[in-house]
């Protein structure tokens, strides 16, 4: 630490241990006679507590108040102005967790300023940083574009962009600044496009000093720094805030290309909420574009990823764009259902697209109960089964591709899939059914190996199965 009269003083990274261990460690802590030592605790614990789940959030966060401004006021900004202002900072965003945007610009504005010449790079911007998400959850945008501007020029790097020879993405030395310089510029993009919307809203968009193009100016600036292998997060995020710049923009097939950039990264086990988030999105664009059954598919694959206890409002949103997409898909074809679109749309795709389409659905189905597994697999074979009646070839080819991304998948999913494969065939007419069986024992003896062959079998013939 820089101060030395506080040597144990709170440091950038504090500890990651849970609450009930910090809690113990405090009590243990005298702050008469070791009041550096406890207000580094206590510290260390504000920031445990209003990083934790907790059944009374707001309560939880008042205790971590309650430890911040005791230790504030033990490492005074006279005497240890660094620790004073990561202790503030602390503060701020506990402020900001719980909606008071107004105090929480308070404190990022004294910690910044404390910051100013104490601190690294990296820790004076991300104060700045928070001090503009602050101004701009506080209705403050053009104060947010400042304070955002103020940011990238503390945490511009010095090294080489993405792309260029040199430094490398995993520099332990640069990785942190880049990604914060990242993360700066996709604020400072959403500020922006705050500040549109809001001139938008009085008629006023057609002013230069309206357009968007500072803001993708700064979606640039951030991917010029970070790699979608080196800083996934950062760069989803960017590539996501692009696509929502060109939907503004009307210029939905561009933006429908950057949300899939950032799907590329944001896959639905590393980011499932990011995940949701541009899946929606993506199916607004190609809503945009008249591309139902795409839209259809990023629709559903939002409803089914967001947790409603945890984002019912994304949830329910999701879920009215689904069935409305379903109403004006029946206008069209009454007796058609979700599951036939679907199966078109994923048939129609080339075969790259067709198979991260495919995968892409199976996987989300791990995180299912087995009889909504097999539900939902009943309807699908069933929707395979129907699109044979018009082409067989597809239909084969779609069920043989599914039968090979199952056998890459956990065998719990194996089993569900061929239990809902023969609902879906328990609904034929006895000839259908038994062309079907044919087309799937094909299937298997013509794409299986010994073992794989022997454990599809061994499934089906223990649901009651005859090989035809």
């Amino acid at each position: 630490m820089s101060a030395p009269s506080a040597p144990s003083a709170p440091s950038a990274t504090p500890s990651r241990s849970g609450p009930g261990v910090l809690e113990s460690h405090l009590t243990t802590i005298d702050p008469a006679t070791q009041p550096d030592a406890w207000a580094v605790a206590a510290y260390r614990l504000g920031v445990a507590l209003t990083e934790s789940a907790s059944e009374d959030p707001q309560a939880t966060v008042q205790r971590a108040l309650t430890l911040f401004m005791r230790a504030a006021s033990l490492l005074d900004a006279g005497r240890a102005p660094l620790e004073h202002a990561r202790i503030v900072n602390a503060s701020g965003a506990a402020w900001r967790s719980i909606g008071d945007a107004a105090r929480a610009v308070d404190a990022f504005r004294t910690a910044a300023q404390l910051m100013e010449g104490r601190a690294r790079e990296v820790e004076l911007g991300s104060a700045l940083s928070n001090l503009g998400l602050a101004l701009l959850e506080n209705g403050d945008p053009h104060s947010a574009v400042a304070t955002f501007e103020r940011a990238r020029m503390v945490l511009r790097p010095s090294f080489p962009l993405a792309g260029q020879s040199g430094l490398t993405r995993s520099d332990d030395n640069h990785g942190e600044q880049q990604r914060a310089f990242a993360a700066v510029a996709l604020n400072l993009a959403q500020a922006l496009l705050a500040i549109h919307s809001q001139s938008v809203a009085a008629g006023e968009s057609t002013r230069a000093e309206h357009s968007l193009a500072p803001a993708f100016a700064a979606v640039a600036d951030g991917l010029s720094v970070v790699e979608a292998a080196s800083a996934p997060l950062q760069f989803g995020m960017l590539e996501h805030m692009q696509g929502l710049l060109w939907m503004e923009e009307r210029e939905f097939t561009v933006a429908r290309r950057s949300f899939g950039r950032s799907l590329d990264v944001f896959t639905r086990s590393t980011f499932p909420f990011q995940h949701a988030i541009a899946s929606f999105n993506r199916a607004r664009a190609a809503e945009s574009l008249g591309e139902l059954g795409p839209a259809l598919l990023d629709y559903e694959a939002a409803a089914q990823v967001f947790d409603p206890r945890l984002h019912r409002s994304q949830w329910l949103e999701a879920a009215s764009r689904l069935t409305d997409l379903e109403n004006r898909l029946r206008v069209d074809a009454p007796t058609t259902q979700r599951h036939d679109h679907i199966v078109a749309t994923i048939a129609g795709a080339n075969s790259v697209d067709r198979a991260n389409l495919l995968r892409e659905r199976l996987t989300r189905l791990l995180g299912a109960a087995p009889m909504p597994q097999q539900s939902e697999f009943a309807m699908y074979f069933s929707a395979v089964q129907r699109l044979s009646d018009r082409d067989i070839q597809v239909a084969d080819g779609l069920l043989r591709q599914t039968i090979e991304i199952l056998m890459e998948l956990p065998e719990v999913l194996l089993e569900n899939a061929l239990l809902g494969l023969l609902v879906a065939h328990a609904t034929l007419t006895p000839e259908t059914r038994e062309e079907a069986d044919r087309r799937l024992d094909r299937a298997i003896q013509e794409l299986l190996m010994g073992p794989q062959r022997m454990r599809m079998r061994d499934i089906l013939y223990a649901a009651g199965w005859e090989r035809p």
